[in-house]
């Protein structure tokens, strides 16, 4: 059986919703959640009571700090932002196999191979110029410097149309927000979740 631990600031808001989610979903996968600045004890925000008694889920939480065992405890480690995510990974960096933000492990992974193909090829460029840069002179050290940085401008700028071209990694954070705020951040980690029980399925063999 696979183990997620999904994780946010306060473990109030975000990741006791997709906990929630996620077990409403598959009973094939054991998941907890986790706050990296999270006070123990501390209940869901109210407005995570409310949503999910409107949608009649069954709910009981108190948050928790994210610590070691906990973290070795999860098979796959799920954030709601990138900076969380570079909390765990500075707290955990042997751990770093299994952490991700939710939505980048969800997320439609030809788009992130293509830039991250693009990003490969122009350092192996960059690479090879340093390499083959030292065998010109003068002059024609001078042409070759100018046609590499006008190819790798171009190069640049088509990593740059790659990457306006991801959605972002992070979850929106309703805290201290509307009731409809928590309902539109809800139905985006449901989504993801979602997107999320497709790769697990594909992966692990599991049946959702």
């Amino acid at each position: 059986m696979v183990r997620v631990v999904f994780i946010c600031t306060g473990n109030t808001c975000r990741s006791p919703m997709a906990e929630v989610i996620l077990k409403n979903r598959s009973e094939n996968i054991e998941v907890k959640s986790a706050g990296v600045f999270a006070a123990n004890g501390a209940p869901a925000s109210h407005q995570v009571e409310t949503l999910l008694t409107e949608k009649k889920l069954a709910f009981t939480h108190r948050a928790q700090m994210l610590d070691r065992q906990l973290a070795e405890w999860g098979d796959i480690l799920l954030t709601m932002t990138s900076s969380h995510k570079a909390l765990v990974l500075r707290d955990f960096p042997d751990l770093a196999d299994k952490v991700y933000t939710l939505k980048e492990y969800a997320v439609d992974e030809e788009k992130y191979d293509e830039y991250q193909q693009k990003a490969a090829e122009i350092e192996m460029k960059r690479a090879a110029f340093s390499h083959d840069v030292t065998s010109f002179e003068g002059e024609e050290e001078r042409v070759k410097r100018n046609e590499f940085e006008a190819a790798l401008t171009r190069d640049l700028d088509e990593l740059r149309e790659l990457e306006d071209q991801l959605p972002s990694m992070d979850i929106s954070d309703p805290f201290g927000g509307t009731i409809e705020q928590y309902r539109e951040t809800y139905h985006e980690i449901e989504a993801a979740v979602d997107r999320m029980l497709e790769r697990m399925n594909r992966e692990n063999g599991l049946e959702g």
